[in-house]
């Protein structure tokens, strides 16, 4: 009788564990299931960010996708594409300069690659990205001053190569834009007067400034021209832009869809 009773006991005792062992598994399961669509996101973005880093295109990309907020800082609240879309359809009432001295981006030789732009410029105060049909576009930014007033200096890259620069000063409506009109016009123009409040420059190897004063902020504008194969990807997104083209409105719409913060 004891033996039998010792017996039971031990069999009891296996038999409950083993169903509590099964209850824990059903659920976990359960919670995986409900909560699957948070988990393996969450999963893949700790990946993303180990192996690519969180300054990273694919990182970035994850938050748009996902409607989650961007956890870096915007250079720009609107549309990338429309940065490059002023040189393809001018500005209204924008008077046109010619000049012989190259236009350049500080001293920044286009074409740059990212990595080394931070390299040398250390981590970026902003970060935004888009995409031109299949072409990664990424800008990043840092803060800088001009004459004591808050200034941006942005980098915008295509496949990580830099293509264009801009200046962006948001305190447009306390700053003087006499005094970066003088500039320009002293590097560019040998001196002439400006007085507009939207203007381009070409230069001699076919790179164009443009200025331009909305009255909430300023800003200088470099796009460069020199390659072929950057000005194929721009032109096929932007060349018919404003003639209902099909690339740029499929720039236009996914880069909307995916700005939700």
């Amino acid at each position: 009788m004891i033996l039998l009773a010792s017996s039971g006991g031990a069999f009891d005792g296996g038999f409950l564990t083993l169903v509590v062992a099964l209850i824990a598994i059903f659920i976990i399961a359960l919670f995986l299931i409900f909560l699957r669509k948070r988990t393996f996101p969450i999963l893949n973005l700790i990946l993303i960010r180990i192996f690519k880093g969180k300054y990273s295109f694919e990182y970035l990309e994850f938050f748009k996708k996902n409607d989650l907020r961007n956890p870096l800082n915007n250079c720009i609240r609107d549309e990338i594409t429309l940065h490059f879309s002023v040189f393809y359809k001018r500005l209204k009432n924008a008077q046109e300069f010619s000049t012989t001295i190259p236009i350049e981006f500080k001293d920044i030789p286009f074409l740059t690659t990212y990595r080394k732009l931070v390299n040398d410029f250390g981590t970026p105060h902003c970060i935004n990205i888009a995409r031109f049909d299949k072409m990664r576009v990424k800008v990043v930014g840092y803060h800088e001053t001009f004459h004591q007033k808050k200034m941006k200096s942005l980098f915008y890259f295509i496949e990580n190569e830099f293509v264009m620069g801009e200046f962006v000063f948001s305190e447009a409506r306390r700053m003087d834009p006499t005094q970066v009109l003088e500039a320009l016009s002293k590097k560019y123009l040998n001196g002439q007067e400006l007085t507009g409040d939207v203007f381009y420059i070409t230069g001699p190897l076919g790179n164009i400034l443009n200025f331009h004063d909305n009255g909430f902020f300023a800003s200088v504008k470099y796009l460069y021209r020199g390659d072929d194969r950057i000005n194929k990807i721009l032109d096929n997104v932007f060349a018919h832009a404003h003639q209902n083209g099909q690339a740029f409105r499929k720039a236009m719409i996914q880069e909307e869809l995916l700005n939700r913060f």
